[in-house]
């Protein structure tokens, strides 16, 4: 990709923002499937780790979770994966958030890093966008420990593709 500006490229802050709430979550093609129907009916993976949305917007995605046996390895940490399915998990809903109408995201890579050890306590993830445009979109996610502490990070890449219509 060439350093200079496109007509596909859009400021890393969307400028009309939609916040997905329970009631509009599922208003377009393919943003219901993603979570699960809005803040308080989450199903599938997101219902499975306990991911609970705070805040979910084009601009920013703020969800918390309390560690349970479910994310510890065999040696009592919490499993990298569960990191990488929070990083892919935010990230998502944000860049469905922000996607242009009529389209819908896939995820095509997922980079998290693991940070500190953790065997218990209640941990934040907050997703933003590094870019967004209308075929690709780059996600940012910090997860964080009560005391503020980085965790984990992670990017995600994202493609834009049409939303099929019958789902």
């Amino acid at each position: 990709m060439s350093s200079s500006s496109t007509s596909d490229d859009r400021s890393a802050q969307p400028a009309a923002a939609e916040t997905l709430t329970p009631e509009n979550a599922g208003a377009a093609p393919g943003r219901s499937s993603v979570i699960g129907g809005g803040f308080g009916g989450v199903a599938g993976w997101t219902e499975a780790i306990g991911l609970e949305f705070q805040e979910l917007t084009a601009q920013q995605v703020v969800a918390q979770w309390d560690i349970g046996p479910r994310h510890l390895q065999p040696m009592g940490l919490v499993h990298g994966g569960v990191y990488a399915s929070v990083v892919e998990t935010c990230c998502s809903v944000g860049a469905l958030s922000a996607a242009p109408p009529g389209k819908t995201i896939v995820g095509v890579e997922n980079h998290t890093s693991f940070l500190r050890p953790v065997r218990q306590g209640r941990l934040t993830a907050r997703a933003v966008p590094v870019h967004v445009g209308r075929r690709a979109q780059l996600w940012e996610c910090t997860i964080t420990d009560a005391s503020g502490r980085a965790i984990a990070t992670g990017r995600l890449r994202v493609m834009c593709v049409e939303a099929e219509q019958d789902r």
